[in-house]
């Protein structure tokens, strides 16, 4: 299968796409916290205002709908292109412009939900903020071992898959596939995810130091409120630990001794439903909670005009960097903070080196590979020279006729299902500089300073002039 990567990214996105709808365009508001990013009022549910939001909600949800539907068809015209490095560019760019569009309802609905909250007669405060002193600073959730045990028991795998990298303990007889022997995959692997591991600790400190909110005149009622709402991200974030740490328990003896794409791809996807899961769980836990509050509240703090669109919030009288969301689940940043300005410029520069990639991606997918011998130096072209070799340093060279015989392992480069480019290990020899056609059956190899190269051109009588010319 050629379409691995798609179904992951299907996997992925398709139940964030209906979490966000059902999350985000719900079809009864009247127990929400805010409605399209507006906190809920009292004023709200009288019978003219009433009427006017369920209509702005039935109206959001339906746009919301139809851009949902057209995404799920762009992502199977996506699936149905014929190269892969054309699906991944389109991918790229697919899951930022539909992560943005799917917010562009909630964003029309907020603004009319300001609007119709001036008409009603309400207006709007300064940025008010209430503290409970009783309960300031008290309440926390997290317990710090609860996720770095995970964590610890990631890093320890990360350490044994090096050293079986390194060949300190000798794999080779054990492992029946080619690709573990003397490969860094699991290293790869396990590095990524012990990554992520790391990742997760300080922000769910972030999420557990958050500002406690007050909803109540009653101190008690407050801390059990922002007590409840911590403790559901922290089980959240140790859960995610856990997820992570599990699935790095079960990758390694797998690559080991079961290694197959397959396999390594039904795994992932295991990992990113357990994920999308738990996501579920938690957005049906924070609603639970914010019902169960909702008669309890007796002080809204009014500052819906601090929010852009419901989405970004922007206080330059409020010190803090990171507050509790209104759109979506966890928590965001002030980008009125000094920090968070910083934050804001390295996104934006994150997102431009992502449509780079995929202006990359769709270049290379669209050019084709050529092997040429000009002023007695061969050369490989993949949208540009890849490979420039003087003649006379290449020795021993001959030509296979049997592709399909390649155990190819990346270590660095482009591998694509027809095409494979750069540093491989190559049936076990490590180091190998390959760019080769795999539908094409005949490959040359050759020493050129120490190095083994193995290259072919798109056909077979390219690949036999080619190698005419280097025997003459």
């Amino acid at each position: 299968m050629n379409n691995y990567m798609d179904i992951v990214l299907l996997v992925i996105m398709v139940p964030t796409l209906l979490v966000m709808f059902f999350y985000e365009y719900p079809s009864k508001w009247k127990d929400r916290k805010f409605i399209f990013g507006v906190r809920n009022r009292g004023e709200f549910k009288e019978q003219d205002a009433s009427s006017e939001i369920d209509k702005i909600t039935a109206k959001t949800r339906k746009q919301a709908l139809i851009v949902m539907i057209c995404e799920f068809v762009v992502m199977g015209l996506i699936m149905l292109m014929p190269s892969p490095m054309m699906r991944m560019a389109f991918w790229m760019v697919f899951v930022l412009a539909a992560l943005t569009i799917s917010s562009i309802p909630f964003m029309r609905a907020n603004r009319e939900m300001k609007s119709l909250k001036r008409a009603i007669g309400i207006r709007s405060g300064a940025g008010t903020k209430y503290a409970d002193l009783k309960s300031a600073g008290s309440v926390r959730a997290l317990r710090l071992t609860k996720i770095l045990i995970p964590v610890i028991i990631s890093a320890v795998l990360f350490v044994a898959a090096l050293i079986c990298d390194l060949g300190v303990v000798d794999i080779s007889g054990i492992a029946p596939s080619p690709e573990m022997s003397g490969s860094f995959m699991m290293t790869s692997m396990t590095g990524s995810f012990l990554f992520i591991g790391i990742i997760l600790i300080p922000i769910a400190l972030l999420m557990d130091g958050i500002r406690n909110e007050v909803i109540s005149g009653n101190s008690d009622t407050n801390m059990n409120y922002n007590r409840a709402r911590k403790k559901i991200f922290a089980d959240w974030f140790v859960l995610m630990a856990w997820i992570n740490t599990a699935y790095i328990a079960v990758s390694v003896p797998l690559m080991i001794f079961f290694y197959g794409d397959i396999i390594m791809i039904v795994l992932l996807a295991a990992y990113l439903l357990m994920l999308m899961v738990s996501v579920i769980l938690i957005v049906r836990n924070i609603l639970a909670v914010d019902k169960r509050y909702r008669k309890e509240t007796t002080i809204e703090e009014d500052d819906d005009d601090k929010w852009i669109f419901g989405s970004f919030y922007y206080n330059p009288d409020d010190k803090r960097l990171n507050v509790a969301k209104r759109m979506g689940v966890g928590g965001t940043i002030n980008i009125a903070h000094p920090a968070g300005k910083a934050i804001m410029i390295i996104s934006g520069l994150l997102i431009i080196g992502v449509m780079v990639m995929a202006v990359f991606f769709a270049a290379f997918g669209n050019s084709s590979a050529s092997v040429r011998i000009e002023n007695d130096t061969l050369i490989c072209t993949m949208l540009t020279d890849c490979y420039k070799i003087p003649v006379s340093d290449i020795k021993d060279a001959e030509i296979v006729n049997d592709t399909g015989s390649l155990v190819l392992v990346k270590q660095s480069g482009m591998n694509m299902p027809e095409f494979n480019y750069g540093t491989y290990i190559v049936n076990g020899e490590r180091n190998c500089r390959v760019f080769l056609n795999m539908e094409s059956s005949d490959y040359i190899t050759f020493e050129a300073e120490g190095v083994k190269y193995y290259i072919n051109a798109d056909t077979v009588e390219e690949t036999a002039g080619i190698f005419e010319k280097l025997a003459s």
